[in-house]
């Protein structure tokens, strides 16, 4: 009988069975910085273990944003459109960076227990940062702007139906509205759509209309706003013969008259329950067209 070496066995034990572990993914790390770094700026470079460098491009980005927003870059159109480029681009190298960085893997001088209130301290810096730039407070305090689609040709052809207007609603806090001026202001409710209109009588103005013709002072209404019409525009003017008839009025102190500049068909100051608009309602201008559906016009300055 042969016999079988108690030291060697040809069935494996549970002892000798090792389940495969396999190595973590080399993407991982890379991908989560990448993302903190869009969502928070520096947030990957914080992960990286890079918490000055980290603090650093929070820093740069809240200042370039305070600096765009309080200079009144954002209310020209390629002021805008350059401050988004620009914008994106210093994102993406702060991506690129932080993928670099956690694809390199180069270990840290300190760990984080060794410098865990640095990293504490940087991390809600950052965080602050983000969150501060994209607070009511902060688009109040250095650039109240709003973006608006316009439902109506009241305005046409300075501003048409379907055009998508940037409003600055700050215009007016400084400097009071004048003749001619185009206002965004609250129609008898606050709680209402902002209604855009014209200038064209202020206190003590007496605007009154003959054969068709609105009449300041006596005198035609000046229609310089046509001439400057930029683009193409989406929608037609009525013909001005069909323009409403109205008494003669005096426009009451610190109070506006306005219409429409396709004054035709136009629901404002001429028509009887619209009335003048006072200061109070008055809540910012129109300042560029950023999307028409004719291309022509976007961009376009409104005046």
């Amino acid at each position: 009988m042969t016999e079988l070496n108690p030291g060697l066995s040809s069935v494996p034990t549970e002892e000798t069975i090792k389940p495969k572990t396999g190595l973590p993914s080399r993407w991982k790390g890379p991908v989560v910085s990448v993302l903190l770094s869009l969502l928070f700026p520096g947030l990957g470079q914080l992960k990286n273990r890079e918490p000055w460098k980290g603090l650093v491009v929070a820093i740069i980005e809240l200042a370039l944003t305070i600096l765009t927003f309080s200079s009144g870059t954002h209310l020209w159109f390629k002021g805008m459109v350059g401050f988004l480029a620009g914008a994106w681009v210093w994102r993406i190298l702060i991506c690129v960076d932080a993928f670099r960085v956690a694809r390199r893997g180069t270990p840290s001088k300190k760990s984080f227990q060794e410098a865990r209130m640095v990293f504490v301290f940087a991390g809600l810096v950052i965080i602050l940062c983000t969150v501060g730039t994209s607070s009511s407070y902060f688009l109040r305090t250095f650039g109240n702007f709003r973006a608006f689609r316009v439902p109506s040709n009241s305005m046409c052809p300075t501003i048409c139906d379907g055009d998508r207007i940037l409003g600055d609603m700050n215009a007016y806090l400084k400097t009071a509205p004048k003749r001619g001026d185009l206002i965004m202001f609250d129609f008898q409710t606050k709680r209402g759509p902002l209604f855009i209109k014209r200038i064209v009588g202020v206190g003590g103005d007496t605007v009154s209309e003959k054969d068709g013709t609105i009449l300041i002072n006596g005198k035609p209404l000046a229609r310089g706003a046509s001439s400057q019409v930029c683009g193409k525009p989406t929608g037609e003017s009525s013909p001005t013969d069909g323009l409403p008839r109205f008494q003669p009025v005096t426009v009451p102190t610190a109070s506006f008259f306005v219409v429409g500049d396709n004054s035709a068909n136009s629901y404002d100051s001429r028509i009887p329950g619209f009335g003048f608009v006072t200061p109070d309602q008055v809540k910012g201008r129109p300042v560029y067209i950023y999307w028409s559906p004719d291309s022509s016009r976007i961009g376009c300055a409104v005046r």
